[in-house]
C-alpha cells in the first residue's frame, strides 16, 4: 500500500498489485475546500516533499466528516444532538460519498475500492496505478493489469 514498502523491495516490487482504497486519479472533490483529489496529493507532496499515500484522502475525509456534521448539529453543546447529526451523515468527500445509513451494516459506509499495480515511475520511483475499476466504473484506469514475469 505505500511506495516506501514498494521502494525497499526494489525491482521485485514493479508490477505488485494491490488494492486501492484512494488516489490522485479519483473523480472526487473536498466539501471543504473544493480541492480535486489530485490538487491535494499535489499540496501534500510540495509541502513535505513526500509521495502521496492512500490515506491520505481518508484522513482529509475525516475533517469533512466533522465538518459537516458540526454544520448540521441542532444544539453544538449536546452530545446526543452531535452524535444524531454523525449518525445522519450523507455527504460527498474526496474519497466519495459517505453515509452511514447506507452500508452494508449499521454504522458503516462504504466508498470506492479500485485496483492497483505499482509500475516504475516518472516523477518517483514508483507510482500506482489503477488497473481495475470494475467495481467503482468513476475512478478512471491509468493502465492495464501486467503480468509479473
Amino acid at each position: 500500500m505505500f511506495p516506501s514498502a514498494i521502494e525497499t523491495l526494489g525491482g521485485l516490487g514493479d508490477g505488485l498489485s494491490t488494492e486501492v482504497w484512494w488516489s490522485p486519479s479519483h473523480p472526487f472533490k473536498s466539501s471543504v475546500t473544493g480541492q480535486s483529489a489530485q490538487q491535494l496529493a499535489a499540496d501534500y507532496e510540495k509541502a513535505s516533499g513526500r509521495q502521496w499515500t492512500q490515506p491520505l484522502g481518508f484522513a482529509h475525509a475525516l475533517f469533512e466528516i466533522a465538518v459537516d456534521t458540526f454544520r448540521r448539529t441542532k444544539d453544538i453543546d449536546s452530545n446526543i444532538a452531535v452524535r444524531d447529526a454523525l449518525a445522519a451523515t450523507n455527504v460527498n468527500t474526496i474519497v466519495g460519498k459517505v453515509a452511514w445509513g447506507n452500508g452494508p451494516v449499521r454504522n458503516v459506509a462504504k466508498t470506492p475500492l479500485v485496483g492497483g499495480q505499482w509500475i516504475r515511475g516518472q516523477k518517483h520511483r514508483f507510482d500506482l496505478a489503477i488497473v481495475s475499476n470494475q467495481q467503482a466504473p468513476a475512478v478512471p484506469l491509468s493502465g492495464p493489469l501486467r503480468t509479473l514475469a
